[in-house]
């Protein structure tokens, strides 16, 4: 898409911080959706009106769809040297966060003239990266979010309140005027104190929001803080939409209770160009395979190629989750496949001895642009917290520097009477062998 000159668009975001100056041009709501795309170059209202017919394609005509998709996008593929040698797309290995970041460079498409998206994630694995996606691949992205939303009765311009950290949304001067275009409200669930969940509530009750999208442990914590008082919450929302974490039944029995709104599931993992939503029937996950080609591994790791990203290639990315499909064709007449379950994907809230709680999110966001960080493990119980940091070689000096750095971040929010932080051990695992980048013990 056509960008504005850097002085053009200097003088465009002085105008879109006057609300007022929002308010006179930009009435008409279809204007304000275009508006987000051109400053961002996307087309997601374009994408969703796409996305609104092929959601409602046959399994047969998607299945079409997705092979044309693949063949083209792997014809662009093996113009890379890193696979020109490779005769079809299932003789790719599979990748994942270290291949990419050790071949980081070679993944990129030197062909590609689009706009390129820096993107950071640390996912369900805590495993920091940063990759670059593409105008398509970004425009399906939030097509995808808007389509989940509308399906939970979202309409454009609603007020909605994000209750989830910068893995959902970004920081800066341009996110925040897409966020107010949008009549998005950051609720950062980073604290998580009596005080913040009474103020969080107040402003649901009184700000009148439609829709809530946020992490589903975070969400769940605020449901249990105010049934637990005997209280539920009286607002003008029509739905709850939790992301990021696994909904359990019975979290989303707790947060229907408190809230007495519908309460939806979505999976997504942008890296692997994965987009899922509950429809209204709310019984599994519709893949959107249109963006993406997914396998299940044996196993049951959910491997996807994300075919709209053609920035930066990254064909049969393990997403490190770990789902199990379903055959059924759901009640709502939608051709794309199911996913009956995401069996892997919940992260602990960390909650120290004076009761503070900070979301799992918040150590991710400690570490995501540190390269010497590959992966890391939080480990807690009621009289200790263990950071273990899997990192590439440091000396002693490094190490110390580091640590200090992690106490100094940590003592403000958490109260614990012991904090270790270790260098490259081994990381523990839950029974199904997965990894958890959080996990509470008990002696």
């Amino acid at each position: 898409m056509t960008q504005l000159p850097n002085h053009q668009q200097t003088s465009s975001l002085q105008k879109i911080l006057n609300p007022g100056w929002i308010k006179r041009k930009f009435s008409n709501l279809a204007l304000r959706y275009r508006l987000i795309d051109l400053l961002r170059g996307t087309d997601s209202v374009g994408m969703l009106a796409k996305l609104r017919e092929y959601q409602f394609m046959s399994p047969e005509q998607l299945a079409e769809f997705r092979r044309n998709e693949l063949a083209d996008y792997f014809a662009e593929l093996k113009k890379l040297p890193l696979y020109q040698n490779v005769k079809q797309f299932s003789d790719l290995p599979v990748i994942d966060k270290r291949f990419i970041k050790e071949n980081h460079d070679a993944l990129m498409n030197p062909f590609y003239s689009g706009r390129k998206i820096r993107k950071k994630t640390g996912g369900s694995t805590g495993e920091p990266l940063v990759f670059f996606s593409g105008s398509d691949a970004q425009s399906y992205l939030w097509a995808g979010i808007f389509l989940s939303w509308q399906i939970a009765g979202y309409e454009f311009g609603d007020k909605v309140a994000f209750f989830a950290g910068s893995s959902l949304f970004a920081t800066g001067s341009k996110p925040y005027i897409y966020y107010k275009l949008l009549n998005v409200t950051i609720m950062t669930p980073f604290d998580m104190s009596d005080t913040t969940m009474e103020e969080y509530g107040q402003r649901l009750q009184q700000g009148g929001y439609r829709i809530v999208y946020g992490f589903s442990l975070a969400m769940h914590r605020m449901a249990r803080y105010y049934l637990d008082a005997g209280l539920t919450l009286k607002t003008s929302l029509r739905a709850i939409i939790c992301t990021a974490e696994k909904l359990t039944p019975a979290m989303r029995k707790d947060i229907e209770a408190c809230f007495g709104v519908p309460c939806y599931s979505q999976y997504g993992c942008n890296d692997a160009g994965i987009s899922a939503f509950e429809c209204e029937e709310r019984n599994g996950f519709h893949l959107i395979t249109t963006r993406s080609y997914h396998e299940v591994l044996p196993g049951g790791e959910l491997v996807s190629t994300d075919m709209a990203n053609r920035a930066m290639f990254l064909p049969r990315y393990n997403s490190g989750d770990m789902v199990r499909m379903s055959d059924r064709v759901c009640r709502c007449g939608r051709g794309f496949p199911l996913i009956e379950e995401v069996v892997g994907r919940q992260n602990d809230i960390v909650i120290d001895t004076q009761g503070h709680a900070v979301h799992s999110e918040y150590f991710n966001h400690m570490f995501r642009e540190n390269e010497r960080v590959l992966s890391l493990q939080v480990v807690f119980n009621d009289t200790m917290l263990e950071i273990n940091l899997l990192t590439v070689a440091m000396d002693a000096a490094e190490m110390a520097a580091l640590e200090a750095t992690i106490r100094r971040k940590v003592k403000p929010i958490l109260s614990f009477p012991q904090v270790h932080v270790r260098f490259n051990q081994p990381f523990r695992v839950i029974p199904n062998g997965k990894h958890r980048f959080v996990v509470r013990i008990d002696d």
